[in-house]
């Protein structure tokens, strides 16, 4: 890979602020472009002087469900970062409710948050800007009648991107191989999450730097590329050290 192929989902050093030195370091390392998280929760202005100091990009930004209630605030901090693609990366939070929770929906709720979404494509179109929704492993849980959340929320509109963190689809026990390929021509993302051993993968502490885990990436990989993916993220949920993840999974990325 080359190093302008990588970009760094910002969720990963999210415990190691100021965002100031966490900006300066992505610089430094060679990367370009930093995906945000939790849009609605940040400053743009503060965000933006920092993407400008160092040299960087945001392609793409994490935007929770509950945030389209405001979606006038949300397009108009996409607009002001110069981000493209707007991604989904869960249903709706539950107060009070662990993270884990949010995904245990019935298949007539899962029918109804896949029509929510839907309504909103336009609205992002129209602005000049991509929905996308992201999926976590809750979503490869085989539903009564055999379906897959995850066919439930891509299958509704056809004009809803996807960006496959591949990393949990593993955790989810599906073949990301198979995902790539039913929806490749609406991938415009991806994550790239490892993970030390096949059993746990729920647990952030089985998390590792890309290519010290198990997961085959020359292979999917060379299936990403196939598809329009634009960005190519790495992600860890909770590193002991951020610096030392990239460092890692860098010096393995730039040598396949």
């Amino acid at each position: 890979m080359n190093i302008n192929q990588i970009s760094f989902q910002l969720y990963t050093a999210r415990k190691f602020t100021p965002y100031r030195k966490i900006f300066e370091f992505i610089s430094s390392a060679g990367i370009n472009n930093i995906e945000l998280f939790a849009l609605s929760d940040f400053d743009e202005k503060e965000i933006k002087d920092l993407l400008q100091e160092f040299n960087l990009t945001s392609l793409s930004a994490h935007i929770s469900f509950e945030s389209l209630e405001q979606i006038e605030v949300i397009l108009s901090k996409l607009k002001y970062l110069n981000i493209k693609y707007a991604i989904i990366p869960a249903p709706k939070a539950i107060p009070g409710k662990e993270f884990e929770d949010f995904f245990k929906l019935s298949e007539e709720e899962w029918i109804n948050f896949s029509k929510e979404i839907s309504a909103k494509i336009k609205i992002f179109n129209d602005n000049g800007f991509i929905l996308g929704y992201h999926n976590h492993s809750f979503e490869f849980n085989v539903l009564s009648n055999g379906k897959y959340p995850m066919e439930y929320i891509m299958d509704e509109n056809e004009n809803l991107k996807f960006e496959i963190d591949l990393g949990w689809t593993v955790a989810g026990r599906a073949n990301p191989i198979d995902w790539i390929n039913k929806y490749k021509h609406q991938i415009i993302a991806c994550h790239l999450k490892d993970f030390s051993s096949s059993k746990n993968m729920l647990d952030h502490n089985n998390q590792c730097s890309i290519g010290e885990g198990f997961i085959n990436w020359k292979e999917l990989l060379t299936k990403i590329s196939e598809t329009p993916c634009e960005v190519i993220a790495i992600e860890h949920d909770d590193p002991k050290d951020y610096k030392e993840y990239i460092t890692k999974s860098l010096e393995y990325l730039l040598n396949i």
